[in-house]
């Protein structure tokens, strides 16, 4: 869904009059689709006038001229984030019907891409009893790891996950000396999807 970039509040008064300006002639001459504009153009386009009365007073200085210049953009800032919701809903996210207000539509964000392959996992053990050490290549240091280990279950087995760590590498105790454990890891990304798993990679436990 597509949704509407006023890009407002940072803008000077000048810049904001001419694209208010510009804004009212576009719904004015797309009136079939914005036929009940809420706020009214007419309360808009008063306000507009109003602030640029008062922007050019206040060149004159003086506290009073200036404070009447900042309420007067208030009130014309309140009505244009009122307008961006009316034009927001009406579009119901349709990019092109949000261009025909004069509005923008914000970029919507590139996908973050998903973690490559873990690759050249290795298990071995150490010299501890029960201990077994799993390395693998680093895929930067931006991404984390998911460290999973194969459990039997009644004849069926799964994949269970033992850690998730931001080294490429990690130690795994307390097994029975003699067993066989498999093991395989998965990069996890900024969205926190995993990427694809590793090859497998085993180890007798000493």
């Amino acid at each position: 869904m597509s949704l509407v970039k006023l890009d407002w509040q940072r803008k000077p008064v000048s810049e904001k009059l001419i694209k208010c300006s510009y804004i009212i002639d576009q719904m004015t001459a797309n009136v079939v689709t914005f036929a009940t504009p809420n706020p009214a153009l007419a309360d808009v386009t008063a306000a507009k006038d109003d602030l640029g009365a008062k922007a050019v007073a206040a060149q004159a200085g003086g506290y009073a001229l200036t404070f009447a210049k900042n309420e007067a953009e208030k009130v014309l800032d309140q009505l244009m984030s009122q307008l961006a919701s009316y034009v927001q809903n009406i579009s119901g996210g349709d990019a092109g019907i949000i261009l025909l207000s004069g509005m923008e539509v914000r970029k919507e964000p590139s996908p973050l891409p998903l973690p490559g392959q873990v690759e050249n996992l290795d298990a071995y053990p150490t010299r501890t009893q029960g201990e077994i050490q799993l390395t693998w290549d680093t895929l930067g240091s931006e991404y984390y790891y998911q460290v999973e280990m194969w459990q039997e279950d009644a004849g069926d087995g799964f994949w269970d996950k033992l850690a998730v760590v931001s080294k490429s590498k990690y130690t795994v105790t307390g097994f029975t000396t003699g067993t066989v454990y498999r093991f395989r890891v998965a990069g996890i990304g900024k969205n926190d999807e995993l990427g694809p798993y590793s090859q497998e990679a085993s180890s007798v436990a000493p």
